[in-house]
């Protein structure tokens, strides 16, 4: 056995959920920045709406607010603008975490998808406190309970639909949910793909995180 492989097998699936918590936070993050710049705003009074592309938002009467993929700039921000990204945020990291879980409820042994949940958890909410996302660790667990909780409730089939992400899948789900936590005049639409889709970020996040979490669990035997 390699210094590497012992490594390891001693630090545990625990220790690798930590990591991974991390990673969670940070592709959760990146996720909802996409999610944010595909999104167009309309008057008030529309159901929030996940469309095809940038031209089919402006053909229901939608602004996107981007042309193309750049970087946010928190001061060029309204009121209203900040409070949505930072819901997303909430929403993509949840996102994430639920992707994580559902990774090692597929492949570890019961035991061991535990201990990777004991260290998945705690790492993602320091990480939500670090990032200057939230304040305090409780109001951070309480945020991230409240999508954890409302995927039993959800009517999608599936955590990520791979062929047309955001479609009648759990990251439409959250995404929706996201918005319905903003109160604005405004009624906020996104775009799934084209110059500013969000479809080039939700897969990675999901298939590399699922064949990170398989190839630990097969490597170490968990």
């Amino acid at each position: 056995m390699g210094l590497k492989d012992l490594l390891g097998r001693l630090a545990g699936p625990q220790s690798y959920g930590d990591a991974m918590g991390r990673q969670a936070w940070e592709g959760g993050s990146a996720l909802a920045n996409m999610v944010f710049i595909s999104h167009g705003a309309g008057p008030s009074g529309r159901p929030a709406a996940i469309f095809d592309s940038a031209e089919e938002m402006r053909a229901a009467g939608f602004r996107p607010r981007y042309a193309e993929i750049t970087e946010i700039v928190l001061g060029s921000l309204s009121r209203e603008e900040q409070l949505l990204l930072r819901s997303l945020q909430t929403a993509m990291v949840s996102f994430a975490f639920i992707v994580n879980s559902n990774g090692a409820l597929q492949n570890m042994q019961r035991d061991n998808t535990s201990k990777f949940r004991n260290g998945l958890g705690p790492s993602l909410l320091r990480s939500m406190v670090q990032s200057g996302l939230y304040d305090k660790i409780e109001v951070a667990q309480t945020q991230l309970l409240s999508y954890a909780n409302a995927v039993g409730s959800a009517s999608a089939s599936a955590v990520l639909n791979l062929e047309k992400p955001g479609a009648g899948d759990l990251l439409e789900h959250f995404i929706l949910k996201a918005v319905t936590a903003v109160l604005t005049p405004h009624s906020y639409v996104f775009a799934r793909s084209g110059p500013t889709g969000f479809d080039v970020a939700a897969i990675p996040v999901v298939q590399e995180t699922l064949k990170s979490i398989a190839a630990a669990t097969l490597h170490y035997k968990w």
